[in-house]
């Protein structure tokens, strides 16, 4: 890349801009800055009596603005890289497709822990030594599948290949043939310059070697076979115990016939090499893929273009040449007061407080939430979503006292001081709401299970010994009065929820009870455990109606369902192995079907 003083340009050729720019200084410099021409026609002794000179200091002024107004120009135009990335890419055309057999026979123990296991540490070693290249996962027994297409992602192929076992497959055998075809496929359909499949397994039967020799002959050096195991063989252990056994009853002793895939790999070109325990075997099957990937590598420098920035430099002079009187304007800016600093953030440019606080409890934030939103409303819901009752008490019952005929605001007061455990204000609060509301179902629930509980507690603590010196009605009312305790507070934690401030009634509106339910149903009070009423009502305030209410109740939907999908994702084990074992057989009940 062309360098001018030490600097790298993406485009420099914009840089040629600077000679016809310096000849253009030259001349309207000696002609004079905006002549009218008026010098040509009037005689020269008139020209100070007629025509308005201009003072030198500020002509040669504006010729610089003008020259460094272009200079930066170019050079932003030219693509400055002031930054140059240390790393390096390698730009590697290459694919490799790897085959793994995942037969019983790789289960055998002769190399320990067993066949399988040795392939997947190989693998492993080849994604690591290859991870400039794209990728695939073909796994076959008597089938044969896709576990991973071509791809740069390496950790999905990683992740999947600890999960392949000849449990999950379904048919028994070594279909080798479909699984060079699986990857020959695979290799065409996104044609490289340099691609290889690397074929892993244990031996191959006659069936076996004969489909090897028919893909073989059309890849040709393409191929690399790694023989996993050894000539003794070893017997294959079976899940409920025992050995793996032939018809007549004799354990059987998988070999690995390498000599014959030796032999069939020189005939056709392709390569085999035993697994041993460095990497000499893998230096040698993909040798080929290292050669031609250093052939058709190069090293790219990542490079920063900052010429952008130079574009905030040109803002000023630009400014200058709109408007005059720029000194005093610049002079009266610097005498402005500074604001006061105030926290900022690039979301408020395109946010509200309470659009980002209901992001925030969206994500399962609400003491994030509380801090940001400016709905009091809104605020008091965070508050109690973040367990903070007695916050959330206070604030709805600052919101009851500025709107008193508002029953919902009471309402949901009783719930969060029941909430926190103060069940006499919470009676209190309740009244309220029947006063203004009488048809309220949810507050009148929620009102007989305090009243019930608190007898309930009242009789258990008549039944009680009492020491002397304190009266039993005075116990029983310090146990009311305050946050109550072991079943008390068990019962309160099922207190309703209060309604959100979307699902709030209007004051005016008594034919929509506040807690009746949209289905028909009636909400549940402090005794129904966790499924606590959740007012589904109209908004409170008229400038909630329309947009605005759609869009929070639309908010609030989508909160729920996210909370629902998270906890029904939650319970779905994560396990990999399952999904492969679901997704094998599927499709080979599909070829079975196609199969004639």
């Amino acid at each position: 890349m062309p360098e001018l003083f030490g600097l790298s340009f993406a485009r420099p050729l914009w840089l040629l801009g600077l000679l016809p720019a310096g000849v253009l200084l030259v001349l309207l410099y000696r002609r004079g800055w905006r002549r009218s021409g008026w010098e040509q026609l009037l005689p020269a002794h008139l020209h100070d009596w007629l025509l308005q000179q201009h003072a030198g200091g500020h002509h040669r002024l504006r010729f610089i603005a003008l020259g460094v107004t272009w200079v930066l120009a170019l050079l932003a135009l030219a693509g400055p890289v002031l930054e140059a990335s240390g790393e390096s890419r390698r730009l590697q055309d290459g694919a490799l497709v790897i085959v793994l057999d995942v037969s019983r026979n790789m289960l055998s123990n002769d190399l320990p822990p067993n066949r399988l296991q040795r392939a997947r540490y190989k693998i492993r070693n080849v994604i690591q030594e290859h991870g400039d290249s794209e990728m695939a996962l073909v796994a076959f027994a008597g089938s044969a599948h896709r576990v991973a297409p071509l791809s740069s992602d390496h950790g999905t192929l990683t992740s999947l290949l600890a999960a392949l076992e000849p449990d999950i497959m379904p048919a028994e055998g070594q279909d080798v043939g479909q699984a060079l075809a699986l990857a020959r496929q695979m290799i065409e359909q996104r044609p490289r310059s340099s691609s290889q499949i690397l074929l892993v397994t244990s031996g191959l039967d006659s069936d076996g070697r004969a489909a090897l020799v028919e893909h073989a002959q059309a890849l040709g050096s393409q191929l690399a076979i790694l023989g996993v195991g050894t000539t003794s063989g070893a017997p294959v252990p079976l899940a409920e115990g025992g050995f793996m056994r032939d018809d007549q009853g004799r354990i059987l002793l998988p070999r690995l016939n390498g000599q014959q895939l030796a032999a069939l790999a020189r005939q056709h070109g392709a390569r085999y090499h035993g697994i041993s325990v460095g990497s000499r075997d893998l230096d040698y099957l993909l040798q080929p893929l290292r050669n031609i990937a250093s052939a058709e590598s190069d090293t790219q420098r990542l490079l920063l273009d900052q010429g952008h920035w130079l574009v905030l430099l040109l803002l000023p002079f630009a400014a200058l040449g709109a408007r005059r009187g720029w000194l005093g304007l610049l002079l009266c800016a610097a005498l402005l007061p500074s604001p006061a600093a105030q926290a900022f953030s690039w979301k408020d440019l395109w946010q509200r407080p309470d659009q980002q606080a209901m992001q925030l409890l969206q994500q399962q934030r609400p003491d994030d939430a509380a801090e940001r939103f400016v709905d009091p409303d809104w605020r008091a819901w965070a508050l109690y979503q973040a367990g903070q009752y007695q916050q959330a008490a206070e604030a709805w019952a600052e919101l009851a006292r500025l709107e008193p005929d508002n029953p919902q605001h009471h309402f949901n007061q009783g719930t969060a001081q029941a909430m926190a455990g103060e069940y006499q204000a919470a009676l209190e609060a309740y009244e309220h709401t029947l006063t203004r509301a009488p048809e309220h179902r949810a507050a009148r629930h929620n009102r007989d299970a305090i009243e019930a509980l608190l007898e309930e507690l009242r009789q258990q603590q008549a039944q009680q010994p009492t020491d002397g010196n304190v009266d039993a009605a005075d116990a029983a009312s310090a146990d009311t009065e305050g946050p109550a305790n072991g079943t008390a507070s068990q019962d309160a934690a099922g207190a309703a929820t209060p309604a959100t401030p979307e699902q709030e009634q209007h004051p005016g509106d008594a034919g929509s009870p506040a807690g009746a339910d949209p289905s028909g149903g009636v909400n549940q009070g402090l005794s129904g455990g966790n499924d606590g009423a959740n007012p589904q009502t109209q908004p409170d305030t008229d400038d909630r109606n329309g947009a605005g209410a759609t869009d929070r109740t639309s908010q609030r939907t989508s909160l729920e369902q996210q909370q629902a999908l998270g906890q029904w994702l939650r319970d779905i084990p994560d396990d990999p192995a399952e999904l492969l074992r679901r997704k094998f057989l599927h499709q080979y009940l599909q070829r079975q079907e196609t199969t004639p």
